[in-house]
C-alpha cells in the first residue's frame, strides 16, 4: 500500500470544512500592495529559483488529497473526505507553492518538513532519522470558484510521483506566465497569473500494483489574484413600442 493511501489522517488537526465559505469567485490572495509589475516581478524572482526537473507545515485549511488506488482514483478534502463536485473549477494560489519531505510509519505521520518554494529545498540528509524513509512532498493552496464547493479553500498535498509532477507542472506554467506578463508594456499587463484548473485524472500500469491513478490539474483559464473578472452587465431590455391611443368618437 502506497503512502498516499495513508494521507487522509494528516488533517485531523485542521479546521473543519462546515461550509462557512466566502462567496464563490472571490479573490484567492490579498491584492498586491505595490504596483502590479513590481509584485509580479517579485513572484517571478521567487519561482525562478525552483528546480522542478527533479520532481509551511500545518495549515488551517482542509487538506485535499488524491487516492491513487481508491475507487479508480478520487479527490477528497477535509476530515469527511468530501469529494469535489465533478467539473468544478479551482483557482491555484501561486503565492503558496511549497515543497519538502514527509515521513510515515503505517498510518502515522512521523514528521513533515515543507517550506515555501522561495526558499531552497530542504536537504534530505539533514532531516532527522525517524525510523522510516522521508518522501518528497509538494503542496499548494486552492480555492473552488463555482458549484456546491464554491468558496471552499484547501491545501492540496501529495507525495506521489504523479501528484508531485502535477503541482510542479503548475509552478512551471505560472513561471512561464509571469515571464510573458513582464515582457508586456505596463498598460498591457492584466496580472492574470492564477491558474484555473479542473481536477482530472489519468492512469498507468504498474508492474506491482496494476492500474495506478494519478491527479491531473487541467488548466482551462487564468485570472488575477483579485479574483475572476465580473460578469458583464446584461443588456437592458428594449422598451416596448408605444401603444396607440384609440381615437375618440366625435359627438354629433
Amino acid at each position: 500500500m502506497s503512502s498516499d493511501d495513508h494521507n487522509q489522517d494528516r488533517d485531523r488537526d485542521h479546521a473543519n470544512d462546515n461550509g462557512k465559505h466566502e462567496r464563490p469567485g472571490s479573490k484567492v490572495a490579498p491584492a498586491p500592495t505595490r504596483g502590479a509589475l513590481t509584485s509580479l516581478a517579485a513572484l517571478q524572482a521567487a519561482l525562478a529559483k525552483v528546480n522542478t526537473a527533479t520532481i509551511i507545515g500545518r495549515s488551517g485549511k482542509p487538506m485535499m488529497l488524491f487516492k491513487s488506488r481508491e475507487n479508480s482514483g478520487t479527490y477528497g478534502y477535509g476530515q469527511k473526505r468530501t469529494m469535489p463536485e465533478a467539473g468544478s473549477k479551482w483557482a491555484i494560489n501561486p503565492t503558496t507553492f511549497q515543497y519538502g519531505y514527509i515521513c510515515f510509519e503505517g498510518n502515522k505521520v512521523l514528521g513533515e518538513h515543507l517550506v515555501s518554494v522561495s526558499l531552497p529545498m530542504p536537504v534530505l540528509t539533514e532531516l532527522p532519522d525517524l525510523g522510516a524513509p522521508w518522501q518528497e512532498e509538494w503542496a499548494v493552496d486552492m480555492k473552488c470558484l463555482n458549484g456546491v464547493d464554491g468558496g471552499v479553500e484547501v491545501i492540496f498535498k501529495t507525495n506521489t510521483n504523479g501528484g508531485n509532477k502535477a503541482i510542479a507542472g503548475q509552478l512551471d506554467l505560472v513561471r512561464n506566465r509571469l515571464n510573458s506578463e513582464l515582457q508586456k508594456e505596463p498598460e498591457e499587463c492584466d496580472g492574470k497569473i492564477v491558474p484555473i484548473v479542473l481536477l482530472e485524472k489519468d492512469s498507468y500500469q504498474h508492474a506491482k500494483y496494476g492500474q495506478v491513478w494519478e491527479p491531473v490539474l487541467n488548466t482551462i483559464d487564468w485570472m488575477s489574484l483579485d479574483g475572476p473578472a465580473p460578469a458583464p452587465a446584461p443588456a437592458p431590455a428594449p422598451e416596448p413600442p408605444p401603444t396607440e391611443q384609440p381615437r375618440r368618437r366625435r359627438v354629433g
